[in-house]
């Protein structure tokens, strides 16, 4: 069943929101558990059996391309049967990449996923299903707390949609309870997260109508308009919209803590730290587990607490601690720094005696000795 599947990753996007870490890279590429948002996009497809993958790119499409060559198509053990193309197209929102590529597309079915989530959404069940109700779209949903920030889905008995609100206001969300305290709809804040599947149909709509530029917006509202049957696939499942620099954090955490089996850091399981490589022990150097770790170097009575993320060619001086933390490649941490909730991104220089709680300190900046910054967000690159 899944030979007659392409997955569509959307990979363009800008992550204007979380600047300063996408200042120098696509969104896509940012590291979560020291691995990049796309390869857990492009595992959870290999996952479920797709093999034929179109990874669309735009916005610095070029370094998407590179990481693709370096860590997927110059490795053919990780390859392995997988078709990807990775076309760079100019397009001007969701629904119109989708139209873009429809020229590489001949199965009979379209799944569509964002290369900027973190999910373990159960996507062969998803994928059946789809095939098993039969209407020209499904979309992947879950119940949360606070629904106005996502669009908000109420459905039928059998889970067809009946009303989708892209991002609704205040009074609509109030109006949205009264309808769902009918027996005739499936109660609670339920919203789209993002992963969608199609019939091949939509690609004859989305040519024939170019003002169909967006899902949620445009595309949706379209078909239910038009009495296509659209249908929401509501299970249980970790899902993280890493669109802000605390929620990146969380994301961070959530993968080590197990949240997001089996999505699950890069390297393999010690008893809660992962790593590809053993790290170097030096005297008085304690790790407290669950971490991630890449190739670090350590000095002297080095303390890395729980919940942090340490990348490659990552140096920490003697005395210093890091706890909960997310530190990216090439980051230098000077002697005696303590380093609490904060991300620290690629080609950092932080002297001795720093402390950073809960800051964003962007790539290439330098932090001078004896500076303790709180609640700050450093983009320049130097302070």
């Amino acid at each position: 069943m899944v030979d007659n599947w392409t997955g569509v990753i959307l990979a363009g996007g800008i992550g204007s929101r979380l600047r300063p870490l996408t200042q120098y890279i696509p969104k896509p590429l940012v590291q979560v558990a020291n691995k990049p948002m796309l390869d857990y996009a492009i595992d959870h497809l290999k996952y479920a059996g797709i093999k034929e993958i179109i990874v669309v790119v735009k916005h610095l499409g070029e370094k998407i391309r590179d990481h693709m060559e370096e860590e997927w198509f110059s490795n053919e053990e990780r390859l392995g049967d997988l078709h990807i193309e990775v076309p760079h197209v100019n397009s001007l929102d969701t629904a119109d990449a989708l139209r873009k590529v429809d020229d590489l597309i001949e199965t009979d079915y379209v799944l569509v996923s964002m290369g900027d989530i973190v999910t373990n959404l159960p996507l062969k069940d998803f994928l059946q299903y789809h095939v098993k109700k039969a209407g020209i779209a499904s979309i992947s949903m879950k119940e949360i707390e606070e629904p106005k920030q996502y669009g908000v889905v109420i459905l039928d008995p059998d889970g067809k949609i009946q009303v989708f609100l892209e991002k609704p206001t205040s009074q609509e969300l109030y109006l949205s309870s009264f309808i769902q305290q009918s027996e005739q709809v499936s109660a609670g804040n339920l919203i789209n997260t993002g992963i969608y599947a199609f019939k091949s149909d939509i690609l004859d709509l989305l040519r024939n109508d170019n003002s169909l530029m967006d899902f949620g917006k445009n595309v949706f509202p379209y078909l239910l308009e038009n009495r296509f049957s659209i249908y929401g696939f509501v299970e249980k499942y970790y899902w993280m919209d890493v669109g802000q620099a605390k929620p990146y954090l969380w994301a961070n955490w959530d993968l080590l803590r197990g949240y997001g089996w089996p999505v699950t850091p890069r390297g393999t399981d010690h008893g809660g730290l992962w790593y590809d490589e053993k790290p170097g022990v030096n005297k008085g150097l304690k790790i407290d587990p669950p971490c991630a770790l890449g190739k670090v170097q350590f000095g002297k009575n080095v303390h890395v607490k729980q919940l942090t993320t340490l990348d490659d060619n990552v140096t920490i001086g003697d005395g210093s601690k890091v706890e909960r933390s997310t530190i990216w490649k090439n980051v230098t941490i000077g002697k005696d720094c303590d380093i609490k909730e904060s991300i620290v991104c690629n080609d950092v220089e932080l002297g001795d005696r720093v402390t950073l709680v809960n800051c964003v300190i962007g790539p290439q900046s330098k932090i001078a000795s004896g500076r303790t910054l709180q609640y700050e967000k450093v983009i320049t690159k130097s302070d």
